[in-house]
Order: structure tokens, then C-alpha cells, then sequence
């Protein structure tokens, strides 16, 4: 069984991206792994082109170099699909086949892709009245009301139809931050798309704290459930008795044993779920963070009863 780990372009912000890549590649190589890069929304176009040409498997964090992000939820499908044609240009530019996005927002208003200012420009295209407390966090109550459930519908529908009209493509979706406005934030709201899903484990954790869900029994039943194509890994910060407030919430952190999130038990539920694809979504994610997934990935038993 052969695993992957990859570079989310979130690690090559800072410094030579190529040097950084080399060594990571080596590394992973050395230990057996297979190497890859993940082009995150983020990704600038200079950085792009220097490592369009490497000879690397990639994967799309989608949208790229779109001026919106991705709606499911839009009644439009037309918009749909507008917003989705920069990313396959690019696909099939760098001929990859697999790609991910977050693609449930409570609006029919467009989300501009400016990854930088997101609570920003989700608070000029989501009503205010899903901030719980005036915080950037969704109020739970939100997420039991009709129109949540007709936007679920929607979503799933259009899903289906983006995946019908790009056969060609695996299309995953990536559960949320539980910001304003986002919908796919329990495992209940992962599973009913019933489509490929991209696991976000810090995205998981934030959520499991905002609605008092066992974390690490609910990651394990997400993996069992669900058509996990691949996982986001890193270590979010925010403690069990999150204030809501920032810096908290999505810290995209390098991987740590400082904090409340157990990185450790979290790898062995993956290894033990036969979960193959990690991406290092890490804030300049560095060697060293390359080196703890591998080091705590092998010291894993698979017959581990978490």
C-alpha cells in the first residue's frame, strides 16, 4: 500500500520554494512515501509558475485564479460552473485528476477568492445573523432550519451534476471551518453529498468543539462512512474551551504535542482507516513537520483500539 504525503502550497509562501521542496521530496522518498503538491486556493501566480514544470504528481485545492469561490449552494448552476472553469484550465495544465474545495455557503451572493481576507469576505457575502455572539463562528441553531436543509439539497444535487459533466475527475468535498455560513461542518453534514470528501482534521476539531461531538470517535466513523479521498493535516491550537475569538479557531499550525489536539491518535485513526493521501496544510510547513507525520505514522500500530 503505497502513501502519499504532499506539500499544501501553504508551506512555500516564505523563502526558496524549490530548495524546500527538494529536501522535503528526498526526505519522504528516503522513507518509502510517495511525493506530491497540492495547489492551494492561495497559490500566487509567481509561485505557480515556478513549480508548474516540476516533474511531481499534483492535486488542486480549487478555485484557482478565479476571482470567485466555488458555490454549491448557488441556485444557479451556470455560476457553478463559471467558477470552476479557471480550476480545470489548470488541471489539465499540470494533467491531474483529483481536486477539492469548500462548497457549501449559506448565500446566493458571490464570495469573492481572496483567501487572505476570508472572514472578510464571507462577512460581505453571508447574512450577519448566523454569527453566534458577533463572532466569525456559525450559530449551531442555524444549521436545524428549513433553509439550511434546502441549501443541503441544492448542494447535493449540483455535486452530483459537477461530477456527471467531469467524469474524468475526482471532485471532493472539504468539510468547514464552522465560520458564518458554511455548511459542511459535522460528520452528518460530510455524509449526506454522499459524493468523494477531503478530510480537514483541523477543521473537524474546531467544529467538534462548537457542537460537543467526540472528536476522535467521529473522525474514525467519518473515515469508515465516507469516501475519504485524502486528509488535511495540521495541528489547530485552539484549546477544548475555545472563547471563539481570535487567534483561535483555524490555525493551520506545525505539528505539535503542546496542545489539546492529540496529533499522535489522530494519525494512528487514519493509518488504522488504511487512509492513504495526507497533505501538510501547514502555515510554512517545513521539514521538521514532515518529519513528525513520518515518525508518528510508522510508530503506529493499525491494531489500536481508539
Amino acid at each position: 500500500m503505497s502513501v502519499k504525503i504532499e506539500l499544501s502550497t501553504m508551506c512555500l509562501r516564505d523563502g526558496n520554494p524549490l530548495v524546500k521542496i527538494k529536501q522535503c521530496r528526498e526526505f519522504i522518498e528516503s522513507q518509502n512515501f510517495e511525493f506530491g503538491i497540492q495547489l492551494h486556493n492561495s497559490v500566487t501566480r509567481d509561485l505557480y509558475n515556478t513549480i508548474e514544470g516540476l516533474d511531481v504528481q499534483f492535486t488542486v485545492h480549487a478555485p484557482v485564479f478565479s476571482q470567485y469561490f466555488i458555490n454549491l449552494g448557488n441556485n444557479d448552476f451556470r455560476t457553478v460552473l463559471e467558477n470552476f472553469q479557471n480550476t480545470v484550465h489548470v488541471m489539465k495544465a499540470l494533467r491531474c485528476t483529483t481536486t477539492l474545495f469548500h462548497g457549501f455557503f449559506m448565500t446566493q451572493k458571490p464570495i469573492k477568492n481572496d483567501p487572505d481576507n476570508y472572514g472578510k469576505v464571507l462577512r460581505d457575502a453571508i447574512d450577519g445573523k448566523y454569527r453566534l455572539n458577533n463572532t466569525r463562528v456559525m450559530d449551531p441553531k442555524y444549521l436545524k432550519t428549513e433553509a439550511f436543509r434546502n441549501y443541503q439539497n441544492t448542494v447535493k444535487e449540483h455535486m452530483k451534476q459537477l461530477r456527471a459533466l467531469y467524469p474524468e475527475y475526482v471532485l471532493c468535498l472539504e468539510n468547514d471551518f464552522p465560520g458564518i455560513g458554511n455548511g459542511n461542518q459535522t460528520p452528518e453534514h460530510l455524509m449526506y453529498p454522499e459524493c468523494p470528501i477531503w478530510l480537514d482534521t483541523g477543521h473537524l476539531w474546531a467544529s467538534s468543539i462548537l457542537h460537543k461531538f467526540d472528536y476522535y470517535q467521529e473522525l474514525d466513523r467519518v473515515c469508515k462512512k465516507c469516501q475519504v479521498i485524502g486528509v488535511h493535516l495540521n495541528t489547530n491550537r485552539t484549546p477544548l474551551n475555545w472563547s471563539l475569538k481570535r487567534p483561535d479557531g483555524d490555525t493551520h499550525s506545525h505539528f505539535s504535542r503542546e496542545y489539546d489536539m492529540d496529533m499522535d491518535r489522530i494519525i494512528a485513526i487514519l493509518k488504522k482507516n488504511q487512509i492513504t493521501h495526507f497533505t501538510l496544510e501547514i502555515e510554512d510547513g517545513n521539514l521538521e513537520d514532515v518529519a513528525f507525520f513520518i515518525e508518528s505514522y510508522k510508530q503506529q500500530n493499525p491494531s489500536n483500539n481508539w
